[in-house]
């Protein structure tokens, strides 16, 4: 394994990689004096901040550990990679609007340094990077796939594994450290911090998520961790109007490749839903649609605080003994273990917060998002929810249902795009009805 694109301290090194030896390596100061400020060498930021001992650290990047005046930063210099053959293994075949859009994403690489891929929920956007990630790696280009949340580099990740299973590919995160190598990288978007001017071509999925989105240092991580001639490919379903506007190039992909269209939400009303939720419990009209739904499908359903989920969760083991549940959300030790349970068919009800709306597939799951008009629900969150629903296997039936007091311009406002895009693929002949 060759650990050469990392610029680490020294405890780092120790830890993430104890049997390294450091004599061969570069060494630069962590932090250097910028005027009356100390420049953070590892994410860019100025800091004048100081601890009691009297020297300078960053709380910028902090996340990552804390660096300091005092400590230094090590690296390996760079070695360029030969061309060789590389061995894709994918079972599928891209549709010829995936096909097409493929195709231009490989072909102009060579007039263009940014790429949107804007494509609707569940539309495959992993797999049209196939053909560009294996001619990138063929001609020895060093990637990174990144993304600001666990779940979908997690979920990306097996997919590379799975496609590219020659590879040695690599995956970081808060919660893990897969180690193969720093040629092809999948990580969360503070682990970028730690490369400089390094990468070919780094990719973003779900570019408009928390924090990625309002974080002008991840902004930074980004561009800092690619070489001077880099290449960003941005991957979305919902990105916003600056973003359409500032690349270079832009695909649209308003379908999925089973040609069904996208399961456009319905509204239940229960107006005196707040004072239900304030007891812990659902009321019957709600519980009674669950059943419904629970009939023909397993259900994700999407609750607005940490504090909602549990209450709820044992409110509904009540009125369904027998059905099979749990719960998580962001900080939960168990979380990678039930989404894979939850993928393997071993609960038929899954309460989760907002940290799963993006990046993670199910097969024959309906979709509920309880207190839809909550502030938290932007209109992206809930067409990202509602994507959740009919990804992928035989059709199901599959339903997605906003439970409301109200209704809100962000619901409004989700279900008319989730509407438009339909329209526009119907027109486009890439879905059989709508």
């Amino acid at each position: 394994m060759e650990i050469i694109g990392q610029r680490l301290l020294k405890k780092e090194w120790e830890v993430f990689y104890p049997q390294i030896d450091l004599s061969q390596a570069k060494k630069i100061p962590a932090m250097v004096k910028s005027g009356n400020s100390w420049l953070c060498q590892r994410c860019g930021e100025l800091s004048a901040e100081k601890v009691p001992a009297g020297f300078f650290y960053c709380p910028a990047c902090l996340a990552l550990g804390r660096i300091d005046s005092r400590s230094f930063l090590y690296y390996f210099p760079v070695r360029k990679l030969s061309t060789r053959k590389v061995t894709l293994i994918w079972k599928g075949e891209l549709s010829a609007a995936q096909g097409k859009i493929a195709e231009c994403l490989l072909q102009d690489q060579l007039k263009a340094q940014t790429f949107l891929l804007w494509a609707v929920t569940g539309a495959g956007k992993t797999e049209i990077l196939f053909p560009l990630l294996k001619n990138s790696l063929e001609r020895g280009r060093k990637i990174a796939l990144t993304s600001p949340r666990i779940d979908v580099c997690n979920e990306v990740f097996l997919r590379f594994c799975q496609a590219f299973p020659q590879e040695k590919i690599s995956l970081y995160h808060g919660q893990k450290r897969q180690d193969a190598g720093d040629v092809f990288v999948v990580c969360t978007v503070h682990q970028l911090l730690r490369y400089h001017s390094y990468f070919d071509l780094v990719i973003i999925d779900e570019v408009d998520a928390f924090p990625y989105a309002k974080d002008p240092l991840l902004h930074r991580a980004a561009v800092r961790s690619l070489k001077t001639t880099g290449k960003r490919v941005y991957l979305s379903a919902t990105p916003d109007e600056q973003l359409k506007k500032t690349v270079d190039c832009l695909y649209y992909l308003p379908a999925r490749y089973h040609r069904r269209s996208l399961p456009v939400p319905k509204v239940l009303f229960s107006w005196h839903l707040e004072k239900y939720l304030h007891k812990g419990c659902l009321p019957r009209k709600v519980i009674a649609h669950l059943r419904l739904l629970l009939e023909k499908n397993n259900v994700l359903l999407f609750c607005p605080s940490v504090s909602l989920l549990q209450m709820i969760a044992n409110s509904i083991q009540k009125s369904f003994p027998q059905v099979k549940l749990t719960t998580v959300f962001s900080k939960d030790q168990e979380r990678l273990l039930k989404v894979e349970q939850m993928r393997a068919g071993k609960y038929h009800l899954l309460l989760t917060t907002t940290i799963l709306e993006r990046g993670v597939t199910f097969e024959k799951v309906s979709v509920i998002v309880l207190q839809a008009s909550h502030q938290i629900y932007s209109k992206a969150a809930l067409v990202q929810m509602a994507g959740r629903a009919d990804r992928k296997g035989k059709y199901t039936n599959a339903e997605v249902i906003f439970i409301t007091s109200e209704l809100t311009a962000p619901i409004k406002a989700a279900i008319n795009e989730i509407k438009e895009n339909n329209q526009k693929a119907l027109s486009l002949g890439l879905i059989d009805e709508v």
